[in-house]
C-alpha cells in the first residue's frame, strides 16, 4: 500500500507524513510522542545518545535523565539551525522550527533497534564510538549496521530539511546550504556536550 493511502490520522499514517505535511502543533505533539517512546525504549534496554545522530550503551541511568539527555540533544540540534536562519534575517517561527524538527528526529529512534542486541551490543558500541574499530571486531555486523545507518540517516536528513524549509517558508540553494552547514556543525556540538555532561554525570 502507497504511503498516500495510508490515512493520516493513523499511527502509521503519521510516520509516514512528511514534517511539512503537518501543522506545526501536531509536529510538536507527535515529536513529544518520540521523545518518550526512545526515552523508554533507551532507558530499558540501556541506550543513551551520544550525539545528534547516535547511542551507546551505559550503565544504568534513570527514565527522567534518559529523557533529558535527549531533550538536550535535539534542542541543541535546532538551536544552530535557528540561528543561521536569523542571521540571513529570515522571519522564522522558533515554535514552528522546533517542532517541526522534533518531529523529523523519529527515525533516528530506529537506530536504537540494532543496539536491543544484547550479544552484540559491545560491538553495537564501539561503532558508534569508533565504526573502524568495530569494522576490525565484527566486520559482518558492522556492515550491516553501516548499511542500516546510512538509510536512517537519509531520512533524518531529507525529513529535517523538509522541516527547516517550511518553518522558513523559503526555499533554494541558500537554503539547503544554510540546513547542510547547520547540521555538519550540529554533530560535533552534541557530540562534545553529551561527552563533557557524561563526564560529570555518570
Amino acid at each position: 500500500m502507497a504511503a498516500k493511502d495510508i490515512k493520516r490520522g493513523t499511527f502509521v499514517g503519521r510516520m509516514v507524513t512528511r514534517p511539512e505535511n503537518i501543522s506545526k502543533v501536531n509536529a510538536l505533539l507527535w515529536g513529544v510522542a518520540w521523545l518518550i517512546v526512545c526515552s523508554m525504549l533507551g532507558w530499558y534496554f540501556r541506550l543513551i545518545p551520544i550525539s545528534s545522530f547516535g547511542f551507546t550503551a551505559s550503565g544504568y541511568v534513570s527514565l527522567a535523565w534518559v529523557l533529558i539527555y535527549n531533550v538536550i540533544v535535539w534542542f541543541l540540534s535546532c538551536v544552530l539551525l535557528f540561528a543561521l536562519a536569523v542571521l540571513r534575517k529570515r522571519k522564522i517561527g522558533a515554535f514552528e522550527l522546533f517542532a517541526r524538527l522534533l518531529y523529523a528526529r523519529w527515525p533516528v529512534t530506529l537506530l536504537l533497534l540494532p543496539g536491543m542486541i544484547t550479544s552484540q551490543r559491545v560491538v553495537y558500541s564501539t561503532f558508534m564510538r569508533d565504526p573502524l574499530l568495530a569494522f576490525e571486531t565484527n566486520p559482518v555486523y558492522a556492515t550491516l549496521l553501516a548499511a542500516i545507518c546510512v538509510v536512517i540517516l537519509l531520512w533524518y536528513l531529507y525529513w529535517s530539511f523538509l522541516a527547516f524549509r517550511k518553518a522558513q517558508q523559503k526555499r533554494g540553494v541558500v537554503t539547503f546550504v544554510v540546513f547542510v552547514v547547520g547540521f555538519v556543525l550540529s554533530y560535533p556540538l552534541t557530540m562534545w556536550t553529551m561527552k563533557m555532561l557524561y563526564g560529570v554525570l555518570l
